[in-house]
């Protein structure tokens, strides 16, 4: 009996052992794995400039900036790509107006020109109506208007290889910002190829060119 209770204790420290000691191992195992360094996970910017940043988890200065975004004047598509030429497989939505620096997005310029002068109110609804590839397009505010006229060159080159696209033309044309003067609103206006702005009455005749965020 004392033999059987004896083995039963040298049988029960030596699983005893062996647990502890796989237990030892496996924690060995564990701590010596090198935790892998920002740049081997592909962190290796301090700047992304106008792509977007990914930090490292280890290290928030180090960045992984990712893809290249879409450059004013490349032509942007309904399933949210981009390409420097035209691409006749695909959707096109326009020409990228404005990189994504803004609040992480951009600005689609439409590929079409309404030949037509609306008041204010009118050009805000009509741009809503304006759907492409599941996007509702919109006034462009008036800080777009501004940037719009510093890349026109750009955009002018863009629109110039889709078929069937229209330039912007030498007129006016109206931001979704406005003031009220006493009742009536006062809506800024741009001219794209010279930049100049102005404020009119909403009940003026100006064009409109709508544009999309991405």
């Amino acid at each position: 009996m004392r033999t059987t209770i004896k083995n039963r204790m040298i049988i029960g420290a030596s699983l005893l052992m062996m647990t502890f000691s796989f237990g030892i191992t496996n924690a060995a195992a564990q701590t010596c794995t090198q935790v892998p360094t920002c740049a081997e996970l592909g962190y290796t910017k301090t700047s992304c400039g106008l792509n977007r940043a990914l930090k490292c988890p280890f290290d928030q200065t180090k960045l992984f900036c990712g893809e290249k975004k879409c450059k004013p004047g490349y032509i942007y598509y309904s399933d949210d790509t981009c390409s420097e030429n035209y691409n006749a497989d695909k959707t096109v939505v326009g020409v990228v107006a404005i990189s994504g620096v803004f609040a992480g997005a951009g600005v689609i310029v439409n590929i079409d020109q309404p030949w037509s002068a609306y008041t204010w109110a009118g050009a805000v609804d009509a741009c809503k109506s304006v759907t492409i590839g599941g996007k509702t397009a919109h006034l462009p505010t008036r800080v777009e208007g501004y940037i719009i006229a510093d890349n026109y060159n750009a955009i002018s080159i863009g629109l110039s290889k889709i078929p069937g696209s229209k330039q912007f033309t030498e007129d006016s044309y109206w931001t979704s910002d406005g003031s009220d003067h006493y009742g009536t609103i006062y809506a800024y206006y741009f001219n794209p190829l010279t930049g100049f702005e102005a404020q009119e009455s909403e009940t003026s005749g100006r064009y409109i060119r709508c544009v999309f965020d991405f």
